[in-house]
């Protein structure tokens, strides 16, 4: 190791994990679970380790999109970790798609809201137009943007002849009219209409979720942050790491950070997915010919995400078989036993 730097008052200087740099010493603590995720009693933080500027740039980047807009995010207001009036919406700018699962709006988009009427989170409809199918399964939405010319439409799958042939849903009516004009269709208003499920605020959802490279990289930093944590600051500062910390910052060695979502749990009895424990779930362990170092990171013990944090490790080989449980109900860290991961 270098040996240590110290500034023009004499203080000694920490080097940061991620960019290297000798700094002062932090003001702000850097959590291994972020905070936006919990709280836990004797929470593991990393307090010398990780400058100022990295914590403000990583956490405006990365924990801000990890906790906005995933399905684990949504999942904190489901758990009261977030109060409902904290809810922000990312409209058009999500990366989740919501559609209706159920009832007489099934198929069409949505987005959630915080309604201050109700107190809570609510489905609302994005703007769209509702194309009704001649085989009698209802509509097919789409999205004020994307929808298609007229003439492109197949004539033996829509009826828009119909009274009831085209619908808009949405709070924008002649945004939504204008386009249908210009794609060539001739609507007819024909006022509000009633059906069975209006009043619903409730509906079944599916959700399309897409798992960015932004995503990606916030698991990565948690994985860096637990190993760290889990290991000493000079551990983590060696080169053998200097792939994954680049592709943290900056997205950098993306071909050589391999990091995948996998839906299975870490957790060995945990055999069906409707039976797992509510919490978050890190672990660092040994892989192939213990030169490869692989961590797993789940936000709610849902999606696990695999990260190989260096492939060819080369110095002395300590023991690193490391896993905790974040216990969201009880806000407590459990140490995990170990199981051998592939």
């Amino acid at each position: 190791m270098d040996e240590p730097k110290y500034n023009i008052n004499g203080i000694k200087q920490m080097r940061c994990i991620y960019c290297l740099k000798d700094k002062d010493k932090p003001r702000r603590i850097e959590h291994v679970i972020p905070q936006s995720f919990g709280v836990f009693k004797n929470n593991f933080v990393l307090r010398e380790e990780v400058c100022d500027v990295c914590n403000q740039f990583l956490g405006d980047t990365l924990e801000m999109a990890l906790a906005r807009d995933t399905i684990e995010g949504i999942k904190r207001y489901d758990f009261h970790i977030k109060k409902p009036l904290e809810f922000k919406s990312l409209g058009k700018r999500s990366r989740l798609i919501f559609k209706i699962a159920e009832g007489f709006f099934r198929g069409a988009y949505a987005y959630r809201e915080y309604s201050s009427q109700e107190k809570r989170i609510l489905l609302k409809p994005c703007l769209q137009v509702g194309l009704l199918k001649v085989d009698g399964s209802g509509y097919e939405y789409f999205l004020s943007n994307k929808i298609p010319l007229v003439k492109s439409l197949s004539k033996d799958r829509y009826n828009l002849n119909d009274s009831k042939g085209i619908i808009i849903l949405g709070n924008d009516y002649v945004i939504v009219d204008a386009v249908l004009k210009k794609q060539g269709y001739e609507f007819r208003p024909g006022g509000e209409f009633d059906c069975p499920d209006k009043s619903s605020s409730l509906w079944m959802c599916n959700v399309k979720v897409s798992i960015d490279q932004t995503i990606l990289r916030a698991a990565a930093k948690i994985a860096f942050n637990y190993l760290t944590y889990c290991m000493g600051v000079e551990f983590a500062l060696q080169k053998d790491f200097n792939h994954v910390r680049r592709f943290i910052l900056s997205g950098d060695n993306a071909n050589q950070i391999p990091i995948r979502p996998i839906d299975k749990s870490i957790l060995a009895d945990e055999v069906r997915s409707d039976k797992r424990r509510l919490g978050h779930i890190v672990t660092i362990n040994w892989a192939g010919d213990k030169t490869m170092i692989l961590a797993q990171v789940s936000l709610f013990n849902w999606i696990v995400y695999q990260i190989i944090l260096t492939r060819n490790y080369q110095s002395e080989k300590p023991n690193l078989t490391k896993g905790h449980f974040f216990d969201v109900h009880n806000h407590t860290i459990l140490e995990l036993g170990s199981k051998p991961l592939s």
